[in-house]
């Protein structure tokens, strides 16, 4: 059971129904965590500013991009963000058993260096915090300064998004449970 009632489309301001509008021009809906952020339109729009940034106009590859997602809503076992990904992730060339692994937190058995580095790379910030030297160095030398700011803006954006969906407990669209456990 979510925490908030969705937002129906006659109780929005005028800005906000301009927001779901503007937002909505590249999703099939508004839910999830922006229809947590539409309640502060301020929010909602520069997360929106934000992610379209990355995904949309961002130079990461999008099997990439969908790796990233996909470890950390897992590191932080986001059920909406993983049901809303897992067959985006799948759609770009990441294998099932990849993500069976990661759903199950099990290291993954990728057959590309760019996928392990990455892989390597955000879990090492998700569990230790600061990346060690010798993986900085080769994830900087691998992907240069600009997509490694990127990739590691990615990957933070989406642990926002996680806990913006664990404080509210938002639920999956069709009530899937994708962990069964945390």
């Amino acid at each position: 059971m979510a925490r908030l009632d969705p937002l129906k489309m006659e109780e929005l301001t005028p800005e906000q129904k301009l927001l779901h509008a503007e937002i909505g021009r590249t999703r099939k809906r508004v839910s999830g965590p922006f229809a947590i952020w539409l309640r502060n339109p301020a929010m909602a729009e520069a997360a929106n500013k934000l992610m379209l940034s990355m995904r949309e106009d961002g130079k990461l590859e999008k099997r990439l991009y969908e790796l990233i997602v996909l470890i950390v809503v897992r590191h932080w076992s986001a059920q909406y963000a993983w049901a809303a990904h897992e067959s985006a992730a799948a759609a770009t060339g990441l294998s099932a058993d990849a993500i069976e692994a990661i759903r199950h937190r099990r290291k993954p058995d990728l057959m590309k260096d760019d996928e392990r580095l990455i892989y390597q790379t955000v879990s090492e910030l998700l569990e230790r915090k600061p990346l060690s030297q010798s993986t900085y160095d080769r994830f900087v030398k691998q992907f240069g300064l600009d997509l490694a700011i990127e990739i590691i803006s990615i990957a933070g954006f989406y642990s926002m998004v996680a806990t913006v969906l664990n404080g509210f407990d938002v639920p999956t669209l069709n009530g899937e449970r994708p962990f069964s456990q945390g």
